[in-house]
């Protein structure tokens, strides 16, 4: 049974979510082309113990895109705009991808929001390797392109080698994934405004704000990550103190699709050891 999603209007126009249960509140923010679907197998086992949110970040899912310009700033000032609209004080980010480098800058920025963060596959560490440069980012804007084809946004759903090819890019074993959610993860990489989103990412850089945090903090990675290198993981982990830092074999970029079950025990165990943060 899906959650029911709810609307509201920020200062930058409207932004789509979903928000269930009851108690400490899990702030779930989703990467790069993704929407709260990239969470639906972790919300509802959540939502018993916790009140989970998941938003559409501006520009995917139902949330419409920003006018003018894009920049990681802006998206940390909306998810902090969200949380007064909803009347949360504190809340822990866990935060996938481009998600966790928002993380990073809200809990350094606005310290006094972040209960502690739990990083999966994070971005926020420059990708400047020559394979970065060369082939993955003009391949992933080419792949926007494609996915932006009617054509071919029709035939990701219908044709499984198709659907596999592309997806084997953020998981490990896509034939382990049932179709529709593979289809939900890859749905914003077509999105019209990726392109901006991912070049205001690539301009971010983590580095110095992470070694400002003091929130409890906790990094995941997959080892066959294909996107984001197991260095970038330990680098972060280097970068930011007190830190925990996980591996998980058979795992690629998106751990909380592939092994949800461990996932939600990861949070679990996060939330239950750590109070409030603070940054210095």
């Amino acid at each position: 049974m899906s959650p029911e999603v709810f609307a509201a209007t920020l200062s930058h126009g409207r932004i789509r979510f979903v928000d269930q249960g009851r108690g400490p509140v899990l702030l779930f923010i989703h990467g790069l082309g993704g929407n709260w679907q990239n969470w639906r197998a972790n919300l509802a086992g959540l939502a018993s113990r916790y009140r989970v949110i998941a938003p559409d970040l501006p520009g995917f899912g139902g949330s419409p895109a920003y006018s003018g310009a894009v920049t990681m700033t802006r998206y940390t000032d909306t998810i902090v705009e969200f949380l007064d609209i909803l009347g949360i004080e504190q809340a822990t980010f866990i935060g996938h991808s481009m998600g966790g480098l928002l993380s990073i800058e809200a809990a350094v920025r606005h310290a006094d929001r972040v209960t502690a963060i739990l990083l999966a596959s994070s971005g926020g560490i420059p990708l400047t390797t020559l394979r970065h440069r060369v082939v993955l980012r003009p391949g992933v804007l080419a792949l926007n392109t494609i996915l932006r084809l009617e054509p071919i946004r029709r035939a990701v759903p219908a044709n499984r080698p198709v659907r596999h090819a592309i997806a084997a890019w953020i998981v490990h074993q896509p034939q382990r994934i049932e179709p529709a959610q593979l289809v939900e993860a890859l749905a914003g990489v077509g999105m019209p405004g990726f392109g901006a989103v991912l070049r205001a990412g690539l301009r971010y850089d983590a580095r110095l704000r992470a070694q400002h945090l003091r929130c409890p903090t906790l990094i995941v990675w997959g080892r066959h990550d294909r996107l984001l290198p197991l260095s970038m993981g330990q680098r972060l982990h280097e970068l930011i103190p007190h830190s925990d830092f996980l591996v998980w074999d058979d795992t690629g970029h998106c751990s909380m699709i592939e092994q949800p079950q461990r996932f939600n025990r990861l949070i679990e165990s996060f939330v239950r050891r750590h109070g409030h943060c603070s940054s210095g």
